[in-house]
C-alpha cells in the first residue's frame, strides 16, 4: 500500500516529477518505506529473540501428558510452537529473513507433523477405552493397559521432541494401544449382540384372541407357544455362549478366574 502511490506518480509527466511538491513526495515517500522496514526489521529481531529462547524449552517438554485423576493422555506439542511452524512458513512466503533457530525447527515441521497425528491417534483410543470400561470389565482388559502403560511411560518421563527413537516409540505404543483398543471393541460388541439377543426374549408367554375360547384349544397355542419360544431361546443361548467364547479367547483368561465368573454373572 506504500509502495502502490509511488507506482502511479511515477507513470505522470517528467515535468510533473520536477517540480518541488513532487519531490517533497517522493522524499515523505521513501522516509516512511525506510522506518516502515526499520519497525519490521526490529520486530523480526525481536521475535527471533523470543523464538529462540522459548522454543528450546518447548522443544524439551515430554511428547505426552497424562492427567493423574483420570489417567487419561494428551499430546504434549505445544500451542507456541504450531504458532512458530505457521510464522515462519508466512515469513518464508513473504520473502522475509528467518532466524537460522527458528528456520532450523521449521524443517522439522513434516516429521513434527506426522509425530503428533499419531500421538493424536494413540491418545484418542488410551482415552476412549478408559472412558468406556465398566468396572466389572477393568480386570480383564488391566494387564493390557498395564502393558500400554508401561511402554508409554517413556513418552510421559522420559522422551522430547528433540530426543532420538521417537519413531520407535510412536510404532511400539500404537501396537499396545491398538491391542487394547481391539480387545474392548471386541467385548462390547458381543455384548451389545447379547443385550439384542435377550430384547427378543422379551415377549408374552400366553396369546391372548380377541374372542373366548375352549380350554383345549387354549392350551394347546399356549404349549405351540412356549415350544417356539423355548426353542429359540435354546438356539439364541448357543449364540450367547459362542460370542462369550469368542470374548474368552480375546482376552486370554482363565474360565476359572474370578474376573471371568464375574463378568459372566453380569452377562
Amino acid at each position: 500500500r506504500v509502495k502502490n502511490p509511488m507506482v502511479k506518480l511515477r507513470q505522470l509527466d517528467k515535468t510533473i516529477l520536477d517540480r518541488e511538491e513532487a519531490k517533497e513526495v517522493t522524499k515523505v515517500q521513501a522516509a516512511i518505506v525506510a522506518s516502515l522496514l526499520e519497525f519490521e526489521a526490529q520486530k523480526i529481531e525481536e521475535w527471533a529473540c523470543n523464538v529462540e529462547s522459548s522454543s528450546n524449552a518447548k522443544l524439551r517438554l515430554p511428547l505426552v501428558h497424562r492427567t493423574s485423576e483420570t489417567r487419561q493422555l494428551s499430546t504434549n506439542f505445544d500451542p507456541a510452537l504450531v504458532r512458530l511452524l505457521r510464522e515462519v512458513k508466512y515469513f518464508l512466503l513473504l520473502g522475509l529473513n528467518v532466524p537460522e533457530s527458528a528456520l532450523h525447527i521449521f524443517k522439522s515441521s513434516e516429521v513434527f507433523r506426522s509425530w503428533t497425528g499419531n500421538l493424536d491417534l494413540i491418545v484418542n483410543m488410551n482415552n476412549s477405552v478408559l472412558s468406556q470400561l465398566l468396572p466389572v470389565e477393568k480386570p480383564l482388559v488391566a494387564p493390557y493397559l498395564s502393558k500400554f502403560d508401561e511402554v508409554v511411560e517413556k513418552g510421559i518421563s522420559t522422551l522430547n521432541w528433540r530426543s532420538d527413537g521417537v519413531d520407535e516409540f510412536i510404532a511400539e505404543s500404537m501396537e499396545q494401544v491398538t491391542k487394547v483398543h481391539g480387545i474392548l471393541k471386541t467385548m462390547k460388541d458381543n455384548l451389545s449382540v447379547v443385550e439384542d439377543i435377550l430384547q427378543k426374549w422379551d415377549k408374552p408367554m400366553i396369546d391372548r384372541k380377541a374372542k373366548p375360547v375352549e380350554k383345549e384349544e387354549f392350551e394347546r397355542s399356549a404349549k405351540a407357544i412356549r415350544n417356539t419360544q423355548f426353542g429359540e431361546i435354546k438356539e439364541s443361548g448357543k449364540q450367547i455362549h459362542t460370542l462369550l467364547k469368542e470374548t474368552n479367547k480375546v482376552l486370554r483368561v482363565s474360565n476359572a478366574s474370578a474376573d471371568w465368573r464375574c463378568y459372566l454373572e453380569f452377562v
